[in-house]
């Protein structure tokens, strides 16, 4: 999700934190909101090793990442706040960072939550990166309490609530889901868009993208599958078995001596980039 999310999101957390264990004073409360925005310490890190943004959701977005750093940034707070205790201050720690991996998880570009065991890339297509109902789930009530028309209450209120609307996004992607492959695709996969849903669908002959419009399915493109010898001889190129392998939804545009291979659902992505392989045919 983006920044603002994640820090909403430790604001809210922390907030119940305090409230479930008000005898700590504001040790979990901190201890929550730290761990809400841990992960995201690859991405300054990433710069800093002049390597973009490539470290981004890689091994501080795991489960071993998230104890590693849960347990570093207890040592810390245990200096601040000797009191509360550190298995407690590593507990709220813990689950902020666990919340934050989740919410990761729910949008389209995923994490490895289970690396080094495994590689599989969790993303099941709940929230766009930013999600306008959520922030404002999260917002309002921060505002609020700051300014002082909302008891404190609300936030940890706003936590609880935010997981009732993912789980209510859960179960209309699915009903969406069911949709698509009842009307003819063999297989299909909705995508969250902000607070509305695109998806992509694939028959014997077509890929369609599009959207969902007040119940209906309206077609944004539609890309027809070819029998073209330039596909063909773009398949000698190593770069599109590579491409074909890690695609999900694989489509090849001929444009006179080049094919251009995308995805027809990671091109969402704001990382993605099509593979341009140049081609000629003798006539």
């Amino acid at each position: 999700m983006d920044s603002l999310t994640h820090v909403l999101m430790g604001h809210a957390m922390g907030a119940l934190a305090a409230a479930v264990a008000p005898e700590a004073g504001p040790a979990v409360y901190w201890a929550a909101f730290l761990g809400n925005s841990l992960p995201d310490i690859d991405v300054p890190l990433s710069v800093l090793m002049r390597r973009g943004i490539q470290l981004h959701r890689t091994y501080t977005h795991t489960l071993a990442g998230a104890a590693a750093l849960s347990a570093a940034a207890t040592l810390v707070l245990a200096t601040v706040f000797p009191a509360a205790g550190p298995a407690r201050l590593f507990t709220w720690t813990l689950l902020g960072t666990l919340a934050h991996l989740l919410v990761d998880c729910l949008n389209l570009f995923g994490a490895r939550p289970f690396w080094p065991l495994s590689h599989r890339q969790v993303e099941l297509g709940v929230l766009h990166i930013t999600d306008p109902w959520l922030l404002l789930l999260l917002g309002v009530p921060a505002l609020g309490a700051r300014a002082g028309w909302l008891a404190g209450d609300w936030l940890g209120a706003a936590f609880a609530a935010m997981w009732l609307y993912v789980g209510l996004r859960y179960v209309t992607a699915r009903r969406l889901l069911r949709n698509l492959l009842r009307t003819g695709s063999h297989r299909a996969r909705v995508v969250p868009w902000f607070s509305g849903w695109r998806y992509v669908a694939e028959t014997v002959d077509t890929v369609e993208f599009g959207r969902w419009l007040r119940g209906r399915r309206v077609a944004l493109e539609t890309f027809v599958k070819r029998k073209d010898p330039r596909i063909a001889a773009s398949l000698e190129d190593p770069r599109v078995d590579q491409f074909l392998r890690e695609a999900e939804y694989p489509v090849a545009l001929v444009r006179e001596d080049e094919v251009i291979w995308i995805d027809a659902l990671r091109r969402l992505r704001a990382d993605f980039r099509p593979l341009r392989i140049p081609v000629q045919i003798e006539a």
